[in-house]
């Protein structure tokens, strides 16, 4: 059992910008993580850029327990997501339904992501709010729940995170956007071992290691295209092509991302069968 009181101070020191929009989910949350009934272990990470000290990423999981006979607590959160979502520009909230899993991620700054989903047969809730004191809006504080009632108890995590918008990161165009990638499915590939240890389930394991396989060829062809000059451009444009040619393992998210970056490639080349290459790779991702 953790000292509640600390953790109530951490979350009002670590949230200053977002109070105001997420007043009622944080106080719910707050409810929660200090009644004297629950169990609570927690984990915070923070990103900072080095030169400027300005914040670029946040992580703070909650993971709870708490008896059946305070399951009003997790209403009581459920309902805050109600009286805050005008003020949020996202929400969402699902269940894995028949499946044991059903993975969610969630961005987290600074280049990496975290999965809800992995407790078996849970229920989610998340909703984004822009950063009140983001100028240029592309930063945002967004608030989980996922939880799963068992016949005593109930057994959860509250997650808050902070990263750039989806819409922001939808137009970046570089590098880091297929890193995103690989790492998310990094995350996702590691969770997919834990799954395969406990159920002897291989088939999840195999889908996620091809994909982090052909993210890491595509990252890898792409850096050598920019990198090439001449017909050696060509070639990686080929590598490109072929590898196009199978994007099974590739889920929506993660063929739009390639397209867009497959667009910004054939903005760096003039010849017209390299072009014409990376159009036909666009329509097989399509």
């Amino acid at each position: 059992m953790k000292n509640k009181q600390i953790i109530a101070v951490g979350i009002i020191l670590m949230l200053p910008l977002a109070i105001q929009a997420q007043e009622n989910i944080k106080k719910a949350f707050d409810a929660l993580i200090n009644d004297n009934s629950a169990d609570v272990s927690t984990t915070h990470k923070l990103n900072r850029d080095p030169q400027t000290g300005t914040k670029e990423g946040q992580l703070d999981v909650y993971e709870f327990t708490i008896p059946m006979a305070q399951k009003q607590l997790v209403k009581n959160i459920e309902r805050a997501f109600e009286k805050d979502q005008d003020q949020a520009y996202s929400i969402n909230s699902g269940s894995p339904g028949k499946s044991d899993y059903a993975y969610e991620s969630i961005a987290v700054g600074g280049g990496s992501s975290y999965m809800l989903g992995d407790i078996k047969g849970s229920r989610y809730i998340y909703a984004a709010f822009i950063d009140p004191q983001d100028k240029e809006k592309i930063h945002r504080y967004l608030y989980a729940m996922e939880w799963k009632e068992g016949k005593s108890e109930i057994q959860g995590k509250l997650v808050v995170t902070y990263a750039t918008t989806a819409q922001y990161r939808s137009k970046r165009i570089g590098v880091g956007d297929v890193g995103d990638l690989m790492e998310r499915a990094e995350i996702m590939r590691k969770r997919a071992e834990e799954i395969k240890k406990r159920y002897g389930s291989s088939v999840t394991v195999e889908i996620i290691n091809n994909a982090h396989i052909w993210l890491s060829k595509f990252q890898s062809y792409k850096k050598w295209f920019l990198e090439a000059k001449g017909e050696r451009k060509n070639t990686q444009a080929l590598n490109i092509y072929e590898l196009c040619k199978d994007v099974s393992p590739l889920n929506a998210e993660e063929k739009k991302m390639i397209i867009d970056e497959i667009k910004n490639l054939k903005k760096q080349t003039d010849d017209e069968l390299t072009q014409k290459m990376f159009d036909m790779s666009i329509e097989r991702l399509k």
